[in-house]
């Protein structure tokens, strides 16, 4: 059954409603806001090389898709400075998140400079001064407190962390390849749309709230990218998915941010590729091969998790009557866990943590997603003796334990989440879908950029549909058909069997997202249905 969530009776209260500030707000652009230490990082990086002119650079970055977009701005940053700086990204298997003491030992002299990591790292910054190394932190990461709750800082030279400086900061939600990105800006005094781009992507691959800075960040490098100001690796690899007209927030989050991250979740060093193809120079003819190899590896994450999916199910490894549900399958890859946790939540609408071996004799390695009701680092919280490490936050965490405590951990995990509600009956959507529609998609533009804290709206409408128009495509289970007498296309996803089950109904009852799709500089508009029933 479709219900409305509530009164509103305009895109704009919607809006209003799902970012939780005045419209007129919404839409102020917002640029460069007050960042605490950013001058102190750029002064000291331009001291250290005036005073050391041969100096060795080392960035060290994150293997997904925020971090290979950070290492990757700020390897063109010090090009720009006319240094080639060794890029370092710790190897997802085998080494884990972030700068290590063993990153340290690798480093014999010179300035050492994180993305998207480094806050946290206690013991390898305290090591690398140890050494005689210079530290400059850039991160977006909160910082770790003792048992008082007191912030524990590295003792770098710099930190540029917006979450480090109380209020100081004017804007905290920047993520890891937009501090880069300001640093870069600043180090030069000049607007680089390449970088900016890249600090576009990885906004909202790595979910960060679109509103304020991060809005007008996402908006700018939308618009750079579609005139193609971008860096020679990237532009090889959007004529190689066909993403060479208008490109929208979403080819960000569903295409181009997943094969950023596909290495990285599959091979224990993969995320070097996706900076290694960033960091092309124009007129290389090797990034051609390094885009179809980073594609083709996109395609293998897919077939891999379709894979371990078909697996769960066909051998019953899920209980639907178990919620939550804490999976442990040794064949599933340690990238992949996260994927199929997320799968696995939503599929049975529960908190869901999925397991697998991870190279270390006795201890085996997981990841966790949540429904929206369940806190999930509150629930770990409470269990925190049964584990070896964990981290994460309300939706989503990563952890370990020893093998031999699974069911140990199996029975404390359900006891800390408490009752779980059952999947809500209801689709709730924003506004009914009348008048004029290129006009309403006119409207929803104006407040795009969509995402965290602004999200898409919903409309509900009664859709009479062009039967000899059906069409199955992608894997066999999407749909796409048009709407009689109106240049509407219609877009079924994971709906084929639904719609064949219903004898392919012409008049549909369904709620979805409205907007153009475009192809050789044309648009049409387009319905994307998020469920359905016959009218």
């Amino acid at each position: 059954m479709f219900v409305k969530r509530d009164q509103a009776a305009s895109i704009k209260e919607v809006v209003e409603r799902n970012t939780g500030v005045k419209a007129e707000e919404l839409l102020r652009d917002v640029r460069d806001p007050f960042l605490d230490h950013l001058d102190e990082a750029v002064q000291f990086v331009k001291g250290y090389i005036h005073s050391h002119p041969k100096c060795r650079v080392t960035v060290v970055g994150d293997y997904d898709s925020d971090g290979v977009n950070a290492t990757s701005i700020m390897y063109w940053c010090f090009a720009k400075m006319k240094i080639t700086p060794v890029l370092r990204v710790p190897h997802r298997m085998s080494e884990g998140y972030g700068l290590s003491e063993k990153i340290i030992d690798e480093i014999p002299s010179g300035l050492v400079v994180t993305v998207d990591n480094g806050i946290a790292a206690l013991t390898a910054v305290k090591k690398a001064k140890e050494k005689g190394l210079s530290v400059v932190v850039t991160d977006h990461h909160l910082p770790v407190r003792d048992d008082k709750g007191n912030m524990v800082l590295p003792v770098a030279d710099v930190l540029l962390d917006p979450h480090v400086d109380g209020d100081k900061s004017e804007f905290k939600d920047y993520c890891g390849a937009a501090i880069a990105y300001r640093f870069a800006r600043a180090m030069f005094g000049a607007k680089f749309p390449e970088l900016l781009v890249l600090a576009s992507i990885a906004t909202v691959t790595d979910v960060m709230p679109l509103i304020g800075a991060n809005r007008t960040l996402v908006k700018d490098g939308l618009n750079y990218i579609n005139k193609r100001r971008v860096v020679p690796g990237l532009d090889e690899l959007l004529k190689k998915t066909n993403l060479e007209d208008h490109i929208n927030e979403g080819d960000y989050g569903f295409m181009i941010g997943p094969t950023f991250n596909a290495p990285g979740r599959l091979y224990d060093n993969g995320a070097e590729s996706v900076v290694k193809l960033l960091c092309t120079k124009r007129g290389d003819f090797t990034a051609k091969y390094k885009a179809d190899k980073l594609l083709a590896t996109n395609d293998r994450r897919k077939e891999v998790v379709r894979k371990c999916m078909e697996k769960i199910e066909k051998e019953g490894l899920v209980n639907p009557d178990e919620r939550p549900i804490v999976l442990y399958d040794p064949t599933i890859p340690e990238g992949i866990v996260g994927i199929v946790a997320g799968r696995l939540a939503e599929e049975y609408y529960c908190p869901a943590v999925v397991f697998t071996d991870c190279g270390k004799e006795g201890v085996i390695k997981g990841s966790g997603r949540t429904i929206q009701e369940i806190h999930l680092k509150n629930a770990l919280d409470k269990i925190s003796d049964i584990m070896l490490g964990y981290g994460g936050h309300a939706g989503a965490a990563g952890l370990s334990i020893k093998a031999e405590n699974l069911t140990g951990f199996r029975e404390a995990f359900t006891k800390a989440c408490g009752v779980i509600p059952e999947p809500p009956e209801d689709l709730l959507y924003d506004l009914e879908l009348t008048g004029n529609l290129e006009s309403i998609c006119d409207e929803l533009e104006l407040y795009s950029p969509y995402g965290e804290q602004n999200a898409q709206i919903r409309f509900h409408t009664v859709l009479d549909l062009e039967p000899g128009d059906f069409r199955i495509i992608g894997d066999g289970t999407h749909f796409m058909t048009t709407v009689k007498d109106r240049d509407l296309t219609v877009m079924g996803f994971d709906l084929t069997a639904k719609y064949k089950a219903l004898g392919y109904p012409e008049h549909i009852e369904c709620v979805g997202y409205l907007n153009r799709s475009w192809f050789k500089g044309k648009s049409t508009l387009k319905f994307e249905i998020l469920d359905f029933e016959a009218a």
